[in-house]
């Protein structure tokens, strides 16, 4: 059958079918918002109520540093007197110990993770927060580990990344909850989203962002050093983060440290460590 034919054919088929068709993809849009509303937006109204009140302005003077697991986090040594946030793999630098740790997704049968999950638990002083994502309920980490040590647990609402992939731009408007005490994070697709907007919310003096750089890999130090993913989508993500933050916390100064594919979004410094492993 030719091309033109077949093309046809659909044509015709769209057309006898349009009725069906609007209501079909209405029908499912429908169930889409409602399956939000009660899995995601409603529980978060609650629980966020509960957890997130106590943490707003609690950094004020103070500087917090936010750690991705990009390759340039192998060049960052902890700042003194800073409070740090991280998130997943971030945790097994030795070197760095932190004050807040946010992990969203569980798997058993990563030996890695339990790695993680172990060293999170582990650390009493550590807030921990656990979170709940939307469409993601295979990895859902069980109540049996969000009931010990008192983990904090967290909504948050994703876009749909086996539909969109790092297509980020694809899924919607990038929506940033401006009072995360009765709304979900928005993480469209990486929990660094999530720490960014808590940073923010705890209100410091100054932001300094660590191992996001919108590049390629992973840190030696705190991930796989076999996996060599490809992270460039995230910058449009955090551009609008940007426009947020200086909006609504213009006196919170944001530092980029050692920024590679994010150069230019924040302000940019760079650690004499990272500059020598360029001239090598």
């Amino acid at each position: 059958m030719k091309l033109e034919k077949i093309g046809d054919n659909l044509l015709t088929f769209l057309e006898d079918n349009k009725k069906r068709i609007r209501h079909i993809i209405g029908t499912d849009i429908i169930i889409d918002r409602l399956a939000m509303l009660t899995d995601i937006y409603m529980p978060a109204m609650v629980q966020h109520q509960k957890v997130f009140p106590k943490y707003k302005g609690i950094n004020k003077g103070k500087t917090v540093v936010i750690t991705g697991t990009g390759p340039t986090f192998d060049y960052y040594n902890q700042i003194s007197d800073a409070i740090h946030m991280g998130l997943n793999t971030a945790i097994l630098k030795e070197s760095i110990k932190y004050d807040y740790y946010f992990v969203c997704d569980y798997c058993k049968e990563n030996d890695r993770q339990q790695e993680v999950f172990n060293q999170i638990l582990r650390d009493d002083d550590l807030v921990k927060f656990f979170g709940i994502h939307y469409r993601n309920d295979e990895c859902l980490i069980p109540d049996y580990i969000r009931e010990q040590k008192g983990a904090e647990t967290f909504y948050a609402d994703s876009y749909d990344y086996g539909l969109y992939g790092s297509r980020i731009k694809a899924a919607r408007k990038f929506i940033c909850p401006l009072d995360i005490s009765t709304s979900p994070f928005r993480s469209y697709g990486t929990t660094l989203f999530i720490v960014f907007q808590f940073a923010l919310w705890t209100h410091p003096d100054k932001i300094y962002i660590v191992g996001a750089d919108c590049s390629r890999g992973y840190s030696k130090e705190a991930a796989a050093a076999d996996v060599d993913n490809d992270h460039s989508w995230m910058k449009w993500g955090w551009k609008q983060l940007a426009k947020f933050a200086k909006m609504n916390y213009p006196d919170i100064e944001i530092v980029s440290i050692n920024p590679v594919g994010l150069k230019g979004v924040f302000k940019d410094v760079y650690t004499k460590e990272y500059e020598m492993s360029l001239r090598k």
